[in-house]
């Protein structure tokens, strides 16, 4: 008996402190929300990519170059966009270059439609292959993660005045054949494309500002990413390839990268050692952030 009268004290102790503990605790702010679920999803993408994780069943990634390794990433991409309700689609090619190299790959993209009947289309972007024996957690899983995350949200705005498209481009490592086989068919198929924006060599960021570097083909553009950015916004002078390819279409294009010019970028990049356990995630989610607010004023204009 005195045992069971201790054991409902203790019982009412244990609850009276967990209540107490539970009232001082400081509440979860908005801001906490959203970067704890950006890190969430974005953790997942990049753990399969990079085969911190199996990317289906038992099967692990050790680098995105091979056929058979770029195959399956593709895949991977089509079921992680059906499962947010897109309807993806590949963008085949089997190429042979001037020295006559033969290219065989797929882009993997999906269309985000306006909800008012807008022809003009915004392209979120990133390429998923990798140079051989490197993991590609900062390049370039990460870019896909935030065109990945940006899409999801874009898909539960209830109001879109644009098209929006998400797309993954393979073959970076081969002279960006996956890049230019996109734009051949955007201008092929007549697509009215607003503007490119694509992210790479993010995740790192040793001084902890949370800075980002961009290049931006119009001041317009450039100012909507300073007005919706809270952390510093370094301007980055050299084009990229990839801008470039957009760019001879006449299209405007955003790049975003980590602080290259600073140094303030990952070590390991292109190499083995570059991994899921290097990446800050903290950081990633903070740009994927900026990002989707970019993506949310476009999608009101």
């Amino acid at each position: 008996m005195e045992y069971k009268t201790y054991k409902m004290k203790y019982y009412r102790t244990f609850l009276l402190l967990f209540f107490l503990v539970s009232q001082i605790a400081p509440a979860q702010t908005e801001e906490e929300r959203i970067e704890a679920e950006i890190i969430n999803i974005q953790r997942g993408v990049v753990a399969k990519l990079t085969g911190h994780e199996p990317i289906k069943g038992k099967k692990k990634l050790t680098s995105r170059a091979s056929p058979s390794e770029r195959k399956a990433t593709a895949e991977f991409l089509m079921n992680s966009l059906k499962e947010i309700g897109l309807k993806p689609e590949k963008n085949a090619y089997n190429v042979k270059d001037k020295k006559g190299n033969q290219y065989n790959g797929a882009n993997v993209f999906a269309v985000i439609p306006a909800t008012n009947g807008s022809d003009e289309y915004v392209i979120i972007c990133a390429h998923y292959d990798t140079v051989e024996n490197s993991p590609g957690a900062i390049h370039n899983a990460t870019g896909v993660a935030i065109a990945y995350y940006v899409a999801k949200k874009i898909v539960e705005l209830e109001e879109r005045n644009k098209n929006f498209m998400v797309v993954f481009f393979d073959h970076w490592k081969s002279n960006m054949i996956g890049t230019r086989m996109f734009t051949k068919k955007l201008q092929t198929d007549g697509y009215n494309v607003h503007s490119m924006h694509r992210s790479d060599y993010m995740g790192w960021d040793n001084d902890e500002d949370r800075a980002i570097e961009m290049l931006a083909s119009n001041l317009s553009l450039e100012s909507l990413y300073r007005i919706e950015s809270p952390v510093p916004v370094y301007k980055r002078t050299v084009a990229t390839p990839e801008s470039r390819f957009f760019s001879n279409f006449g299209y405007d294009t955003v790049t975003l990268t980590a602080e290259l010019r600073n140094a303030d970028n990952s070590p390991f990049v292109k190499q083995s050692s570059d991994k899921y356990t290097t990446v800050n995630f903290k950081y990633l989610a903070s740009t994927t952030n900026i990002v989707y607010s970019v993506m949310k004023a476009l999608a009101k204009e």
